[in-house]
């Protein structure tokens, strides 16, 4: 299966009631700001942003569109320096477009770095892994589905 086909097994596992939406492509935060006014879309868009660890780890940081990542802070939370992961990273480990991360649907080696702001909205939208599909959904549901994967999870 291809991380969108993992993504929407997923969401049906655990029974998640979302919509998805096919579109233009999407490859920067001005297009899903288009497509977003274009087709009606509520909630926050995600921010998935793929990085490296000085461990020889992958780590995914999930949090909203418009956080930065504070390096600093992951580092002294966890005792690792990142970098962004590269675009071929993006593709042979996640399996991902680059600029298209998914939270969620990869492997149980990458670690989850999980922003709990992300909670304090209603609807949460997101790619799953291509430029030509977003999922909306509650975000209460994303909690019991993030911790049910096998990955690592730290929280933040």
């Amino acid at each position: 299966m291809n991380i969108y086909e993992n993504i929407v097994a997923l969401l049906k596992k655990y029974n998640i009631v979302y919509r998805e939406y096919d579109h233009d492509p999407i490859l920067n935060y001005e297009d899903a700001e288009r497509e977003k006014a274009r087709l009606g879309w509520t909630g926050v868009e995600s921010k998935n942003v793929f990085m490296k660890g000085d461990d020889g780890l992958y780590y995914l940081y999930i949090t909203t569109q418009g956080q930065k990542v504070d390096f600093k802070k992951l580092k002294d939370l966890l005792g690792v320096k990142f970098s962004i992961a590269s675009g071929d990273d993006v593709v042979s480990v996640i399996h991902c477009v680059p600029g298209c991360v998914a939270p969620f649907g990869f492997s149980e080696n990458i670690v989850i770095v999980l922003d709990r702001n992300v909670f304090q909205y209603d609807d949460y939208l997101f790619s799953p892994g291509v430029t030509t599909k977003t999922i909306q959904l509650n975000v209460k549901d994303l909690e019991p589905l993030i911790k049910g994967l096998p990955n690592k999870l730290v929280e933040v």
